[in-house]
């Protein structure tokens, strides 16, 4: 019988019984013994998979995503926007009364621009593709303590500010920018960003009038200092955020990690020279970012493929596994389950694209019924409802031991209280956030929002074999 070395270990590590006693001089005689006494099983189980359609995810992302894609299986479009609030910086960043230009000279406060800048790290697609999109003011802000998932739409749900003197503005872009010098685009610093500049006069929601957006954030600083204590104050008094919406074009999708909005004036020194001075305001996960996903169309045809199994993102198509738990578990009835280790595997896409799309990076496999409680409470893998793997340079995704899901979802059906779902676990996409003190340390997962597409062995009618689960038991022989 062959049994892995990993497999041999973790059994040996199972059976070692320590005393409490100061000597450990029987140690090695006791596990010889216990040894000779244990008999070993092997078995294999088939197991059934199916694509189950996504449907709306946990929005809760430090990736977003703006942009237009055309999927080359469904030949529908992938379409996404993007809204921001933002954290209010140090109150360092404001100069003194008298150091401001304006107020020196003329007793008010005036602001030149207010720049916004949504940056993106990554991109698929065609970066010369001209897109078009709007910003739009919000009218209220995303509340921290929600959750909002991916078919969140702030225009329809009643966030945008949508009255006569609301910010709209629109602007055509693409990806590799050629409004800027082909020095900057080059440069190591240079950051890739969409920009709007918000320069035309501003009416708030009661009515006043001021000569750009820029002056009427400026003078809130120095009339209302309180409103920006915290990124919370700032939201509810002052600039509840932005939401920018995907209008025309396809070909590109940009992955934005921060947006950025500065205010720009004239400050003064003692000696009656000027200079730019900026109050930064910067948007990260730390607020909120919020992406919202249109699979235009329809990804049925897929779900009706029953030759394979797909895995596609962002809130596309998980895949379903169901685990014989009652033929694992009653087959060897006085057993011990010590292993049970399955394997997905990959499979080429059937149709090419100039610009394919990226296989999941990391895998989730989850019992059923924990889908959705899983990300809503932010909980980590625990190798029991959850079990985290990271993509590898072969074809498969191999989960090495599920055993404790086995026994959990057994556990389950003995107190009574499975479900329908009771032995069935899914494959979800996942991002992975790690604790920026301790990279050993998971900060978060989160619902994989790029754009991501893979089949899969498997299916009712799956010609490439069966899906395997191997299983290793332990006895212990009178």
């Amino acid at each position: 019988m062959k049994l892995n070395c990993l497999s041999v270990f973790v059994l040996l590590l199972s059976m070692v019984v320590v005393s409490c006693d100061d000597t450990t001089d029987t140690i090695g005689q006791s596990l010889t013994d216990n040894m000779d006494h244990v008999k070993i099983y092997t078995d294999t189980f088939t197991v059934s998979t199916q694509s189950i359609k996504a449907g709306p995810v946990l929005s809760r992302t430090v990736i977003g995503n703006l942009g237009r894609l055309k999927d080359p299986d469904t030949d529908s479009y992938i379409s996404s926007d993007f809204t921001t609030k933002f954290h209010v910086l140090s109150n360092n960043s404001i100069l003194g009364k008298d150091s401001v230009f304006s107020y020196k000279t003329t007793g008010e406060f005036m602001a030149d621009s207010c720049e916004l800048r949504f940056y993106f790290s990554d991109y698929v697609g065609d970066s010369l593709a001209t897109m078009k999109a709007t910003l739009y003011e919000l009218d209220k802000p995303l509340k921290e303590n929600e959750s909002f998932y991916s078919d969140f739409d702030p225009l329809k749900e009643g966030y945008v500010r949508t009255d006569a003197n609301a910010i709209k503005i629109g602007k055509s872009y693409t990806l590799s920018d050629y409004t800027i010098q082909k020095s900057e685009r080059e440069a190591e610093n240079h950051a890739p960003n969409i920009c709007f500049v918000m320069k035309d006069p501003y009416t708030d929601k009661e009515g006043n009038t001021y000569p750009n957006y820029a002056t009427y954030i400026l003078r809130k600083a120095y009339e209302h200092p309180e409103y920006f204590k915290n990124s919370q104050t700032f939201a509810n008094h002052v600039c509840p955020g932005f939401y920018l919406k995907t209008e025309s074009g396809f070909g590109s999708m940009a992955y934005i990690y921060g947006t950025n909005m500065s205010i720009y004036y004239k400050g003064v020194l003692p000696s009656d020279s000027t200079f730019t001075a900026s109050i930064p305001f910067s948007g990260t996960e730390e607020v909120i970012q919020h992406t919202t996903i249109s699979n235009e169309n329809s990804i049925d045809k897929l779900l009706e493929d029953k030759t394979c199994t797909y895995l596609k993102t962002p809130a596309g198509i998980f895949t379903e596994v169901t685990i014989p738990v009652d033929e694992i578990m009653l087959s060897h009835g006085n057993d011990t389950l010590n292993t049970a280790k399955i394997s997905f595997t990959r499979l080429n896409n059937r149709l090419q694209s100039d610009y394919s799309f990226d296989v999941p990076s990391n895998l989730l496999l989850i019992q059923k019924d924990s889908l959705q409680s899983y990300f809503e409470n932010g909980k980590t893998p625990d190798n029991k409802v959850a079990f985290l793997i990271s993509a590898s340079s072969t074809n498969d995704f191999e989960f090495s031991n599920i055993a404790e899901m086995i026994r959990f979802m057994y556990e389950i059906k003995l107190a009574g209280k499975a479900s329908e779902n009771w032995n069935k676990a899914v494959l979800v996409p996942v991002d992975v956030n790690f604790n920026t003190s301790n990279t050993q340390s998971f900060q978060q997962l989160t619902h994989q929002m790029s754009v991501t597409s893979t089949r899969l062995v498997g299916g009712s009618e799956n010609p490439n074999g069966p899906i395997k689960l191997s299983v290793i038991y332990s006895k212990f022989s009178d």
